[in-house]
């Protein structure tokens, strides 16, 4: 939805409906409106059935989502495995606590997958990367690294770090602001939290040797794995 409002105006009708609105619920949905449906709710047994998560248009929650299922979609085997994992937590002997055992259990999984999810789907995207670290700028924190490429951000996307997911940009030998490219590659850290995007203008590709030389001056810090563009 675009406003939260559209939808808790009809609480009311919701609720006659057998879903209840659950705002204090999970501390880790503050930007999304929960409701549940199942005897549990209206008192008169322990059963919960459904729930439905609201979330904003193309906000981080809602991008979350989509690549979540998209990814289960065309990974069979992430999907069984997630399946699995699924009915192993369920099967387990803590009766008293099983909503949080089943859920504190699925979050190393989900998260390994968003993360890979979130990267996986700009590749081959045409996106707007802010620049804040331009080529030949100095890296803030360590004034003799100077970046010999252009080194951006996708402004409101969210990587493993909490911050807004980061982004290479080569073909051009000029420093800029903001510019509009296509992503090329992806730049896995195996030893980090978070991943790279990498960029360049609509016409250029370059291949997996030639990106992990321009990067190198940052990432060879890190272990990683670069996936590139289909030709």
């Amino acid at each position: 939805v675009d406003d939260f409002d559209d939808i808790l105006r009809f609480e009311k009708e919701l609720k006659n409906a057998g879903y209840y609105y659950r705002p204090h619920a999970q501390t880790d949905i503050d930007n999304q409106l929960l409701f549940a449906c199942g005897s549990f709710y209206d008192g008169t047994g322990d059963l919960q059935t459904h729930f439905i998560h609201v979330v904003k248009t193309n906000s981080m929650d809602w991008i979350n989502y989509i690549n979540f299922r998209d990814y289960l979609n065309d990974d069979p085997l992430a999907a069984k495995e997630y399946e699995d994992l699924k009915l192993a937590l369920v099967r387990k002997d803590s009766t008293d606590n099983i909503r949080k055992v089943y859920t504190e259990g699925k979050h190393d999984f989900i998260n390994a997958v968003l993360r890979k999810a979130l990267v996986r789907s700009y590749l081959g995207k045409t996106v707007d990367i802010i620049i804040d670290r331009p080529y030949g700028s100095a890296h803030p924190k360590y004034p003799d690294l100077i970046y010999p490429i252009n080194y951006g951000y996708l402004p409101g996307v969210f990587s493993g770090d909490g911050k807004e997911l980061d982004i290479y940009l080569l073909g051009l030998n000029r420093p800029v602001k903001e510019y509009t490219a296509r992503i090329i590659a992806i730049i896995y850290r195996l030893n980090d939290k978070e991943d790279k995007l990498v960029a360049a203008p609509y016409d250029l590709l370059f291949d997996e040797k030639e990106i992990a030389e321009a990067v190198s001056f940052q990432e060879k810090y890190f272990d990683t794995k670069i996936e590139v563009l289909k030709r």
